[in-house]
């Protein structure tokens, strides 16, 4: 009985021991992560690219030095404290762990160690997490073919939780780009179950953020506000103060779209703040776009353009090509408003040609549009055709978030005022199909009233009248007040004709 009790001693005094040693390590792993995690942060704070911030592996580096025993890995551990990794990268690559190590390479120098990586996949062509992590430098380098071609090659049955998470979380974006919004919110949804799972906090904010993103492209407001204020609470609690800023701008866009312009403004504004304490110029131009946008929203064009030229030349003098574009966009938009339909063309033009160098379709034919709008507003309709025809056909060969019913819709109204009413019908016809398509209410109820409208030209009274009011059994049910009492009014003008 006297030796039980030693040994019970002694077995709990040795467990104490144990859970003590391992209650320390753990301290140590978790305070020597967040010393690294906030040099990174500071290290990266006026760089407005995309950021690559892999807290998993970042987690798993420092665990991994904190676990060694010898001089160099407290070093190389002390070091990537301190913000500087290039100790740990060489130690991790004489250790023959070379993943470990090409990701501290990436989160020096992501343009670099592309090259690096790539020489490694062609030696290990099956390692799964290397390629999605390439794919991830490849996305925010803005290579988003070569980012598709290793989402394509991954074989996802092989990968890790984590790694599955970022193939879900980059797939949303080509997704998003496609209109393909029910994919985009099931593969970013994915994303943020797998990241909270692996604890990648920041990667799960990121993924939030998308999915606010993705929801208010889709006109979903109240998800998209629950969405954003989540990925706002994970990176104001991660003390990341660039993506902080980045939500709020989001925030401010959803709030612009529900004309809730107050709100806006002072999502803009915290986020214009951020940018200018951190000294993040290409960011608060971004911002000063978005605050010109909103004023094109209110109708103040002469404030609009003012932040649109003051965003433009910061985005110039930073060679962004996505701001110049964008700073265009909204003086073509404000020039287009204000009737000046040469300078909306020319702006337009301009932007348009940007936005297709960077395959941005979605804005390129948002431009091209623009300019065909004011062609046709200057009567010529020659010349607004030949870039209608253009969208239709470029749209074959790209997928975007372009309604293309809108380029069939105005060829249709070219048509209507040339007098060839058997082609301006079919062309409204072809754009009703691609509304119903999409179950866009109003450009269904627009298309009808088109329709109807060919009709009333043609004589067939009783015809028309019938397509008219399914017209505006259509605006009614689209439940958008102002497009009722102006479908309303055409359809009152025509029957009255």
């Amino acid at each position: 009985m006297k030796y039980f009790e030693y040994t019970a001693f002694l077995a709990f005094f040795l467990t104490a021991l144990a859970v003590t040693a391992l209650f320390y390590r753990r301290l140590r792993v978790h305070h020597f992560y967040r010393l690294a995690w906030k040099a990174l942060l500071k290290k990266r704070q006026k760089s407005c690219s995309a950021a690559y911030c892999p807290s998993f592996y970042l987690f798993e580096i420092v665990k991994k030095l904190v676990g060694s025993t010898g001089r160099e890995s407290r070093r190389a551990l002390v070091a990537t404290a301190a913000g500087r990794p290039q100790s740990a990268e060489k130690y991790f690559m004489r250790q023959k762990d070379v993943f470990h190590a090409l990701v501290l390479k990436a989160l020096r120098k992501p343009e670099q160690a592309v090259s690096v990586m790539e020489a490694e996949i062609r030696n290990n062509p099956s390692d799964g997490r290397l390629l999605t992590e390439l794919a991830y430098l490849y996305f925010i380098c803005g290579d988003a073919t070569k980012c598709r071609l290793c989402l394509d090659n991954v074989n996802e049955k092989k990968l890790s939780a984590y790694s599955l998470a970022k193939v879900r979380y980059l797939q949303s974006f080509y997704d998003l780009n496609d209109g393909d919004m029910l994919s985009a919110s099931q593969n970013c949804s994915e994303a943020v179950r797998l990241f909270h799972k692996n604890r990648a906090y920041y990667e799960e904010a990121q993924a939030y953020l998308q999915m606010g993103v993705i929801y208010r492209a889709s006109v979903v407001t109240d998800v998209s506000q629950i969405m954003l204020e989540t990925a706002l609470k994970i990176f104001s609690a991660l003390g990341c103060q660039a993506e902080t800023a980045e939500t709020y701008g989001n925030l401010g866009m959803l709030m612009a779209i529900q004309k809730r312009f107050e709100e806006a403004e002072d999502f803009y504004l915290k986020a214009e703040k951020i940018c200018t304490e951190t000294g993040r110029r290409q960011s608060q131009a971004e911002i000063n776009n978005q605050q010109g946008l909103l004023q094109l929203l209110k109708n103040a064009f002469a404030e609009a353009e003012e932040l649109a030229q003051k965003a433009l030349k910061a985005h110039s003098a930073l060679e962004n090509a996505a701001g110049i574009a964008f700073s265009k966009e909204i003086i073509a938009n404000s020039r287009w408003n204000r009737k000046d339909y040469p300078a909306a063309i020319h702006m337009a033009f301009e932007a348009k040609n940007l936005y297709r160098q960077s395959n941005n379709f979605s804005a390129c034919f948002e431009m091209m549009y623009l300019m065909a709008l004011a062609l046709f507003e200057q009567r010529k309709l020659a010349e607004a055709e030949k870039v209608l025809r253009e969208i239709v056909s470029l749209s074959k060969k790209h997928n975007s978030n372009f309604h293309t019913a809108n380029a069939y819709n105005l060829l249709g109204l070219i048509y209507l005022q040339k007098q060839d009413l058997r082609r301006a019908k079919g062309l409204f016809q072809q754009s009703l199909d691609l509304e119903q398509v999409n179950n866009r209410l109003g450009g269904i109820a627009t298309d009808y009233v088109n329709i109807g409208t060919v009709e009333l030209t043609r004589g067939n009274r009783e015809q028309a009248h019938k397509t008219l009011k399914t017209a505006l059994e259509y605006a009614e049910a689209s439940e958008d007040e102002e497009l009722i009492a102006l479908l309303r009014k055409r359809v009152d003008e025509l029957l009255k004709s």
